[in-house]
């Protein structure tokens, strides 16, 4: 080895952790882009396309990871910290290794159980290292301002990642039970301001939501966007020449009941 080549240490946990979330950042990045651009007005979490775009760029992650885990390649997470993956004798994975061990990125994540798993181990690996016969090196120096602020930004992580945990089993329901409750009380309004605009040409309030779409602009449109706001099956109309009723329910996970009546 050459001497001013900088010996390879085992890479720190908060290196790893920092690395891992920047690989995440962008494949977060890339969801909430790929989920706008398919439903441009309506929130991401409220996109019903959501779990669909997780389950291909998850799949898209690990080939990622088994991309850039071998023949001396490196995410650019891993990069930006200057970490690479290596085999036990230090040389770069081949393509197969890497491949097992982005596969074993799966059972790691339960309860992300095996990420944390490098804490205990004496040279720092990570349950899919353990399968590929991989650690995490770095050829930076340890310590110093760097390792401090690393070792601060990953504990940050730790945080943010029990807050995630909080947010998906506690408050997330109850968050988006609000935000589609209250997304299809805006809709009413659309449905009130095109009755008005069925009884001025008919005389009369439209009687059901397909009578209803013809006022509208894209008929087609309104009643896709309907059915992403309620159950279309439970609109109920009660209409005259002089008022009307709209009661229908919301599409959150207690299929709240909303209504809407006029003039």
């Amino acid at each position: 080895m050459s001497q001013h080549q900088p010996v390879s240490r085992k890479a720190d946990f908060s290196e790893r952790a920092l690395a891992f979330a920047a690989d995440y950042a962008l494949f977060a990045a890339l969801w909430f882009a790929i989920l706008k651009m398919l439903e441009p007005g309506l929130p991401v979490l409220l996109n019903e396309k959501g779990t669909v775009v997780i389950a291909f760029l998850a799949a898209l992650f690990l080939v990622y990871q088994a991309v850039f885990s071998c023949d001396g390649r490196a995410t650019a997470g891993k990069r930006l910290l200057g970490l690479r993956v290596a085999g036990e004798d230090g040389e770069p994975l081949d393509f197969g290794r890497a491949a097992m061990r982005s596969l074993a990125y799966l059972p790691s994540s339960i309860f992300t159980l095996g990420f944390f798993w490098a804490l205990l181990d004496p040279k720092g690996r990570a349950w899919h290292d353990l399968a590929a016969g991989s650690s995490v090196v770095t050829g930076r120096p340890a310590g110093g301002a760097r390792g401090a602020v690393a070792r601060l930004a990953a504990g940050t992580l730790v945080i943010a990642f029990a807050l995630g945990v909080g947010w998906n089993g506690m408050w997330e329901p109850r968050y988006l039970k609000l935000m589609t409750v209250s997304h299809a009380k805006a809709g009413l309004e659309e449905v009130k301001t095109l009755q008005d605009s069925y009884h001025r040409r008919n005389g009369v309030y439209a009687g059901s939501l397909y009578a209803l779409a013809e006022a509208s602009l894209d008929p087609r449109a309104f009643l896709r966007d309907m059915s992403v706001l309620y159950d279309l099956k439970s609109f109920r109309f009660r209409a005259s020449k002089e008022n009307y009723v709209v009661v229908t329910r919301a599409n959150d996970v207690d299929a709240t009941v909303v209504a809407v009546s006029g003039p």
